[in-house]
């Protein structure tokens, strides 16, 4: 994680600048969003510069936690949002006192190594209250990549889609939505899942 860190730390600007605002999400995002109480707490695990997805959800009045292990991208988060709450940390370790109704991450997994992604999914439970909802992106074969962004090389990694199905029930997640390769979101694999309670 320290050198896609860095990486990021180093591109956190042009990354900004080219981040689509078009919400591709937006199907995913409004499902998760029509699940939850009014002013629900959230959990954005590798929220970058918070644009577009944490200001969709902190639009709707939820009450937002960002949380990035670039401190680049989260100057930028917190100078967009300086209502919100923002913590400079590795999603792998970062502890709260409290749990969320939901956790949200969406193109960040992906930047953990297979053995680390298995483990996020205890946390992910951990991090829940009873009846919260968890969505986060994959790839769908299990192996490891690099892309260039910015000039920087991102590592990227990805379990096959019965592994993560299989982490999902073995941690009591039931499956509410799930697409593959969503052409219309960018080619993202989405998880929408829940926690009993």
């Amino acid at each position: 994680m320290t050198d896609v860190t860095a990486a990021y730390d180093r591109i956190a600007h042009w990354f900004d600048r080219n981040r689509t605002r078009a919400l591709i999400e937006r199907p995913y995002l409004d499902a998760l969003t029509r699940a939850l109480r009014p002013q629900a707490t959230i959990l954005d695990l590798g929220c970058g510069s918070g644009e577009p997805i944490l200001r969709f959800l902190v639009e709707r009045a939820f009450e937002v936690t960002g949380v990035d292990a670039s401190g680049a991208m989260l100057e930028i988060a917190r100078s967009r949002f300086p209502a919100s709450a923002f913590v400079l940390g590795d999603m792998r370790d970062v502890a709260f006192d409290e749990r969320f109704d939901a956790v949200v991450a969406w193109h960040s997994l992906f930047h953990l190594p297979p053995a680390d992604q298995r483990a996020m999914f205890r946390r992910f439970a951990a991090l829940l209250r009873p009846g919260g909802l968890l969505m986060f992106t994959s790839g769908t074969a299990h192996g490891e990549s690099w892309s260039e962004n910015g000039g920087e090389a991102l590592y990227h990694a990805s379990l096959d889609l019965d592994e993560y199905r299989g982490l999902l029930a073995a941690h009591g997640f039931t499956l509410l939505r799930h697409g593959v390769d969503d052409a219309a979101c960018g080619g993202a694999t989405v998880w929408i899942a829940r926690l009993p309670g």
